[in-house]
């Protein structure tokens, strides 16, 4: 009997170590994949990471500044978030600035209520920020690349707002993010799969990520009457395996779904059809940090899975305390 448990004592060690092998090969690949900014959806038990595993990124950068300001994006990045997300828009001499709505005046003052593409450098330079601590001039891209350069630990979350007629300037802009950020750390999001698959043509490798506008929150993004007419009767996306897998071979991995939390309560399987498709998630706090929290950890208890990442308004350390991180 004896060595009969003896025998056993000896599997149950060697498994253990086998185990602690597997979790530690796994735990380096989850590092290396992390520092390019592609974390997977994993299950909760698999989470390592700061956060419980996902990903913490500062929507149009640190709150209590400018959206989408230099100094909104600075304070992000000497900040505790993982990332920071900006928008992206093209002026009609071809650079690029941070800028997120598709008309200037709220957040940018002094050039009219103008279509960004209709604005030349010269207009950019002469406007200025709005709101608290506003005054100075809104960023061009190349002063926040020049910032994510110096921070290759902290993924640059850029999300291309407009679809052009043909690939040729997001392809330049691409191959100048490229150049401007060798450490790689960054990823390029859009609403429009067809501009996605611009940049896959200029970057193979590179993660991209989709995201789903819930046609319930017209609403809250359009000012007129319109907007309540489609919020009111719009259904959920429903965003399937077979979509998933669909999203994949269109756009090319990796990719990702980039959804607010009212898509993801409304597609309860997501995460975990997407899992097991690596295809990553990202979520956005739509209607607030506090729900977003609540409601993941709802999920993380009911399905066992967690996000890759998620987009939030607010401080990251707090929002990592509500969920239990």
């Amino acid at each position: 009997m004896r060595a009969k448990y003896l025998l056993a004592a000896v599997r149950a060690k060697h498994w253990l170590a086998a185990m602690r092998a597997k979790r530690f090969a796994a735990a380096s690949r989850a590092k290396r994949v992390i520092a390019v900014g592609l974390a997977a959806a994993l299950p909760w038990s698999g989470a390592s990471a700061a956060c419980l595993g996902m990903q913490v990124h500062a929507h149009r950068g640190a709150p209590t500044l400018p959206e989408n300001s230099l100094a909104s994006i600075s304070a992000a990045y000497a900040g505790g978030w993982d990332g920071v997300e900006i928008d992206m828009q093209r002026l009609k001499d071809g650079r690029w600035v941070l800028h997120h709505d598709m008309l200037t005046g709220r957040t940018v003052g002094g050039v009219g209520r103008k279509a960004v593409l209709q604005l030349s450098s010269a207009d950019w330079r002469g406007a200025k920020l709005l709101g608290q601590g506003g005054g100075s001039p809104p960023p061009f891209l190349d002063d926040a690349l020049r910032v994510a350069a110096a921070q290759p630990a902290k993924t640059f979350n850029a999300e291309l707002k407009v679809v052009y007629r043909d690939c040729a300037p997001v392809g330049q802009l691409v191959a100048g993010m490229k150049q401007a950020l060798p450490h790689g750390n960054w990823m390029i999001t859009s609403a429009f799969p067809e501009a996605l698959r611009c940049v896959r043509g200029t970057d193979r490798q590179g993660y991209l990520g989709l995201i789903v506008f819930d046609p319930r929150h017209a609403e809250s993004v359009s000012a007129n009457p319109l907007g309540k007419y489609v919020a009111q009767r719009a259904t959920a996306p429903k965003l399937t395996r077979q979509w998933l897998a669909n999203l994949a071979a269109n756009v090319g991995a990796p990719v990702g779904v980039h959804v607010d939390a009212m898509t993801l309560a409304a597609n309860p399987q997501l995460l975990r059809d997407a899992a097991a498709q690596s295809v990553r998630v990202f979520v956005y706090a739509v209607g607030g940090d506090a729900a977003l929290a609540q409601q993941l950890r709802a999920t993380k208890q009911r399905e066992g899975y967690l996000p890759s990442g998620v987009i939030i308004d607010g401080d990251a350390q707090a929002f990592c305390r509500a969920m239990g991180g």
